[in-house]
């Protein structure tokens, strides 16, 4: 009897994957927990955090740091994309400001946007003018891109 229980249990020993992972034999977590838990780790200090669903049923958290607006992304799968910050010109770091006006002398910066994504250096998109023209432009790294440009009319 004790022959015929340990040939029952032979084929179950073999029929679970030797590399499974952890994430994926975890049971189902929902997903607002899943940012919520991530929001918690990386933003436990936050007291005013507003939660709203977008059509494409992903999240997204607003809340305030002083003078600095932070909006955190999250897809249907409650999994961080990334986070968008916008703040006035005195918040920017003092390299990317000096980037912008070694590549645009004579324009004021007026309005800046961080965005942070999972694994990548954080990139810039800016609003600068001067008395003629509005420009939008992104920073990455050293590199300048401008995405639009627009005459003060």
């Amino acid at each position: 009897m004790l022959l015929a229980g340990l040939w029952c249990l032979q084929p179950a020993a073999h029929a679970a994957p030797g590399n499974s992972h952890a994430k994926y034999d975890a049971t189902p977590v929902n997903v607002r927990d899943r940012a919520m838990s991530h929001f918690k780790e990386n933003y436990a200090w936050v007291v005013d955090a507003a939660w709203y669903t977008t059509p494409g049923n992903n999240l997204y958290c607003f809340f305030h740091q002083g003078n600095i607006v932070n909006r955190v992304f999250y897809d249907k799968h409650g999994d961080w994309e990334y986070t968008l910050l916008s703040y006035p010109p005195s918040v920017l770091p003092k390299s990317v400001e000096k980037l912008i006006h070694g590549s645009f002398g004579g324009y004021r910066i007026s309005f800046a946007n961080e965005i942070r994504r999972p694994g990548q250096d954080p990139y810039y998109v800016v609003n600068i003018e001067n008395a003629n023209h509005i420009k939008v432009i992104q920073v990455e790294g050293d590199q300048i891109d401008i995405r639009q440009s627009l005459i003060k009319g």
